[in-house]
């Protein structure tokens, strides 16, 4: 039994991809794997079971014969903070040990990935929008994360929303001549936009699609619209506004103030990060950047240290390393 290698599995279930990864105990990342959309509360269960069964299998097909799973740690879209304990039956159960097992919201691996546990703030914008800060007591402040429904303003979801109602309205006559209506008669082949009505009704297109949209719209135009640039900059502001909240209501108190951004919006739409930029900076002295990594290694670090492993430089070094060699190794 001395020879058996003991491995953590660190999930990160995100809204629109999902990804996975095993790593040893000193940090080295042997197996990667990815997936699609892996919701809690925007999927049915059987399907979210189902893909997540899939990563942790395919996981283990990569892995030494002689090695022992000694903590899991799964993180997942539409779960604020901490799993309840019917949370993480339904999710988790048969699936992985429960006691070995933690299962978390996106936006806190997010975190652990950004910025590795130390106080700051970490703001996703992707097919959703959350926000998280923690202060100097290591407290965390958690806003957003809502879902379509009840609005998760800023995100590439509501972006998608608003460019549909702006073509709408000018097909209407009643909002402004805008290059998106004919941009979504190109890109779903219809005569006009009355055409979209059964195609993003359907079943099949989820709110990961909705978000896919926004990106094929903003790629389309090219920043030459005016009325989807304005849909654009109104959520990096709406965005921003959000984060700001968050600060305060935390009580961090840090400058310059660290802020992470992740998730297609930010990253991307020019005009979001530009607006979203310009409304921090009217209110805090920030240092912006990109998490420091991928946040399914946030899950990994959560598993290591639940494994009882102090999360040293060396150590995120080698998880960042190692991740991106076997990474790349499965895409060759």
């Amino acid at each position: 039994m001395d020879d058996v290698l003991k491995l953590v599995i660190g999930i990160d279930g995100g809204a629109t991809y999902s990804h996975g990864a095993a790593a040893t105990l000193d940090g080295r990342v042997l197996a990667v794997t990815h997936s699609t959309s892996m919701n809690f509360t925007g999927s049915y269960q059987k399907e979210v079971r189902r893909r997540m069964n899939e990563l942790v299998r395919e996981l283990e097909l990569q892995l030494p014969f002689s090695n022992e799973i000694i903590h899991y740690t799964v993180s997942a879209a539409g779960i604020f903070n901490e799993a309840t304990v019917d949370q993480k039956e339904k999710l988790c159960g048969k699936i992985y040990p429960w006691k070995q097992t933690r299962l978390v919201g996106d936006s806190v691996a997010g975190y652990q990935a950004a910025t590795l546990g130390k106080p700051g703030v970490l703001v996703i914008c992707g097919t959703g929008t959350s926000v998280i800060v923690g202060n100097l007591e290591s407290k965390f402040t958690h806003l957003g994360g809502w879902g379509p429904l009840l609005e998760d303003k800023g995100s590439a979801y509501w972006i998608a929303v608003k460019a549909i109602r702006a073509a709408i309205n000018d097909f209407e006559n009643t909002g402004e001549k805008t290059a998106i209506t004919s941009t979504l008669c190109k890109l779903y082949e219809i005569k006009n936009i009355q055409g979209i009505v059964p195609l993003i009704y359907h079943p099949e297109f989820t709110r990961d699609k909705f978000a896919i949209l926004a990106a094929r719209i903003d790629k389309a135009l090219e920043g030459k619209d005016k009325v989807f640039q304005k849909i654009c900059e109104e959520a990096g502001k709406e965005v921003a506004n959000l984060t700001i909240t968050a600060v305060e209501k935390a009580n961090l108190d840090i400058s310059p103030l660290p802020i992470f951004f992740s998730g297609g919006v930010l990253t991307f739409n020019h005009h979001a990060q530009k607006s979203f930029e310009k409304t921090l900076r009217d209110r805090f002295q920030v240092m912006l950047s990109q998490p420091k990594l991928p946040t399914v290694l946030g899950s990994v670090i959560l598993a290591l240290r639940e494994s009882g492993v102090s999360i040293t430089r060396d150590i995120v070094a080698q998880l960042n390393k190692s991740y991106h060699d076997v990474d790349e190794l499965s895409k060759a």
